[in-house]
């Protein structure tokens, strides 16, 4: 009897293994969404947060200069007053921009949308009080934009994140916790997850951020990226990381300000199976920040010819202005890069 059951256990953690281990293979919607996401040229990239208020050089990594009681305060102040969804998105279609990519909790851990799992959101402090996320996925819907979520792996206010050098350095501020327990954490990201791919009607795609070595042990992405799939299994997956392949990933994702790892991508036939994106900023900042230097429009359509010649989709980065509004001097840039463009075809 005992043998019988030594061997049944045996089986079962074996096809459990197997299971984590095996292939990911992408659903029909999923194949459709690469192919559209594929033949994409523009997808506009927004950072927006508590560290927008700020002006400060830092913008969306400002929080290391802070304890988390003095950030709390500034948390208090946000107020995007004249953010308006419709708007936001009119104007992306309007500058040629087919998805919009928006920061739903950067590594401030400070949450755009409505949580149910922590109080440190946009509807808890502020003067604003409203789930923007939730505005701009109406829109998207609405006006039959593609709807991107950023989430960020990294979490500075959170009790039982547990900083690595490795994984975007310290935070020298973090509330002591004797009893730090990642997987809480872990979980934390898949309940939020879970509200996200939920609540928002269509997501198209989660891009995440703050994950930058190789140490495929430091988080259970076969669980989180089955999760995702399991929940919208249309919904495209890209990570921030090194140009490296982890199962259940649906596209690869480069800094366009960086040379493009060329050794990297060929060294792994699997990347070229899946769709390219390259990442920009519209200026030299992510977030906000009065005195960012701007790109040249010579420069932007450069950007997105070079893109385009590696037959990838451009996500290009703007950062809204503290009161909500989107920055006019990207929108009269995007207005003469696409003119210029137009003219050009």
């Amino acid at each position: 009897m005992k043998k019988v059951i030594v061997t049944f256990l045996f089986s079962f953690y074996c096809s459990i293994a197997v299971f984590a281990q095996s292939p990911y293979i992408p659903s029909e919607s999923n194949i459709k969404n690469r192919e559209w996401f594929e033949k994409t040229r523009l997808g506009m990239f927004i950072h927006f947060g508590v560290y927008t208020q700020l002006d400060d050089a830092d913008e969306a990594w400002a929080m290391r200069k802070y304890t988390i009681a003095q950030y709390e305060k500034f948390a208090d102040q946000f107020d995007p007053r004249n953010f308006n969804a419709k708007e936001w998105v009119a104007t992306a279609k309007q500058l040629g921009f087919k998805y919009i990519t928006i920061t739903t909790k950067h590594h401030d851990g400070f949450c755009l949308f409505d949580s149910k799992y922590t109080d440190w959101t946009i509807m808890h402090h502020g003067k604003y009080r409203h789930d923007i996320i939730r505005a701009i996925a109406d829109e998207c819907h609405k006006q039959g934009l593609k709807l991107w979520l950023y989430y960020s792996l990294l979490d500075w206010h959170h009790p039982d994140f547990v900083f690595r050098k490795d994984e975007g350095g310290t935070y020298k501020y973090q509330l002591s916790n004797p009893n730090r327990d990642e997987q809480k954490y872990i979980q934390y990201m898949k309940n939020q997850l879970t509200e996200l791919l939920t609540n928002y009607g269509t997501v198209d795609g989660i891009w995440f951020d703050g994950y930058w070595s190789k140490d495929t042990s430091r988080y259970p992405f076969h669980e989180i990226y089955g999760l995702i799939h399991q929940l919208q299994s249309a919904c495209m997956i890209i990570n921030n990381h090194d140009m490296f392949y982890i199962p259940g990933e649906d596209a690869m994702v480069y800094a366009l300000y960086d040379p493009f790892p060329q050794v990297a991508y060929d060294g792994d036939p699997r990347l070229k199976q899946i769709p390219l994106q390259a990442m920009d900023m519209s200026s030299n900042k992510w977030g906000y920040y009065s005195k960012q230097i701007y790109k040249p429009v010579d420069t932007l359509i450069h950007n997105i010819e070079k893109v385009s010649q590696k037959h990838a989709s451009f996500v290009l980065n703007t950062g809204p202005l503290p009161d909500g509004k989107i920055d006019m001097h990207f929108i009269d840039s995007m207005k003469v890069v696409n003119k210029r463009i137009e003219n050009r075809n």
